[in-house]
C-alpha cells in the first residue's frame, strides 16, 4: 500500500519532537537539579505535586511533559516505520502507532515514579549546615587542644579537627555537637550539656556514628 510523503512526515516529526523532548526532561532532571514536568513538579517552583515536600509518589499524573513526549517518540517511530515498509492501511497503522505511544509512555511513567521520583529529595541549606550536627569524637580532644571528630552532613561523613567550646578534655567515643566551624576546625560541645541547654532528651544524640 502506497502511503503519501505528509504522512510519513508527520509520524517522522512526532518521533523527532518526542525524542527531543524525552532526552531534554530526562537530562535536565538528572543533572540539572530540577525535573520540571507537568502533572509533578520536583523541587520547582510550580504548581503540580512537589515531592520535594512530600508529595506522594503513588499519585503522579500520568499525562505530564515526559510520559507525553515518550508517546510521541514512540507513535512516530512505529508509524513511520509502519507507514513505510508495510502493506497496512492507514488506520491500522495509526492504532498500531497508538499502542506502542501508550507502551512507551507507560514505560516511562514506571520509571518515574518507581525509580527516579522516589530517590529524589528536596536540598535544603540547614542539611548542609555543620552547625547542630550530632558528632562522635574518633581522636580524644585534650584541655584547649585540638582532636577529631566525625559527623554526617548532606548524607555524607564529614571528619573534622575539633575543639572543645569549653576548657576541658573530650575523651574519645563521646557524642557532641558541632557549635560553629571556624578556620576548618569544629568547635563542639558536649552533648549531654548542649540537650539540657536547649531542653532537649539527653539521649537524643541523633544517628550512630562510627567510633573512627
Amino acid at each position: 500500500m502506497y502511503v503519501c510523503a505528509p504522512v510519513t512526515t508527520f509520524f517522522l516529526g512526532c518521533f523527532a519532537f518526542g525524542l527531543l523532548f524525552t532526552v531534554a526532561s530526562f537530562a535536565l532532571g538528572a543533572f540539572g537539579g530540577h525535573l520540571h514536568l507537568h502533572g509533578f513538579d520536583v523541587g520547582a517552583h510550580g504548581g503540580g505535586h512537589d515531592v520535594g515536600h512530600g508529595a506522594d509518589h503513588g499519585h503522579v499524573s500520568p499525562f505530564n511533559l515526559s510520559t507525553i513526549s515518550a508517546f510521541l517518540a514512540w507513535f512516530g517511530g512505529a508509524g513511520y516505520l509502519l507507514a513505510r515498509y508495510s502493506d497496512l492501511a492507514a488506520l491500522s497503522v495509526i492504532g498500531l502507532s497508538s499502542a506502542a505511544g501508550v507502551a512507551g509512555g507507560g514505560i516511562i511513567f514506571v520509571t518515574l515514579t518507581k525509580y527516579v521520583l522516589p530517590r529524589l529529595t528536596e536540598l535544603k541549606p540547614e542539611d548542609f549546615r555543620p552547625a547542630g550536627a550530632a558528632a562522635r569524637v574518633t581522636i580524644r580532644i585534650a584541655p584547649g587542644g585540638t582532636g577529631e571528630v566525625v559527623y554526617t552532613l548532606g548524607g555524607n561523613q564529614q571528619i573534622h579537627p575539633a575543639r572543645g567550646v569549653t576548657p576541658e578534655a573530650i575523651e574519645r567515643g563521646t557524642d557532641v555537637v558541632v557549635v560553629r566551624v571556624e578556620k576548618g576546625i569544629a568547635y563542639v560541645d558536649r552533648w549531654e550539656r548542649f540537650a539540657a541547654e536547649n531542653a532537649l532528651p539527653a539521649g537524643g544524640s541523633g544517628p550512630a556514628l562510627p567510633e573512627g
